[in-house]
């Protein structure tokens, strides 16, 4: 099993790495739907590579809002 704080280290890196906010994000993987539905899409994996990006930003947010909460204590 994965070290906890080896994970968090992880988590937080690569949510460093995007600039893109999670708003952003949804308004890409909403394009990209919308031009697969078109057929228009060059690239179908996009789609799951930006939901991956989301869910990556939202679990930063989540450990780093655990972590506030518990330096508040």
């Amino acid at each position: 099993m994965a070290d906890k704080k080896t994970t968090t280290k992880v988590i937080k890196s690569k949510a460093k790495d995007s600039d893109k906010s999670v708003k952003e994000l949804r308004e890409d993987l909403l394009m990209a739907q919308k031009s697969l539905y078109d057929g228009t899409l060059t690239n179908p994996h996009a789609i799951k590579s930006i939901k991956k990006q989301i869910a990556r930003k939202l679990t930063a947010e989540k450990v780093s809002q655990k972590e506030a909460k518990k330096g508040a204590k």
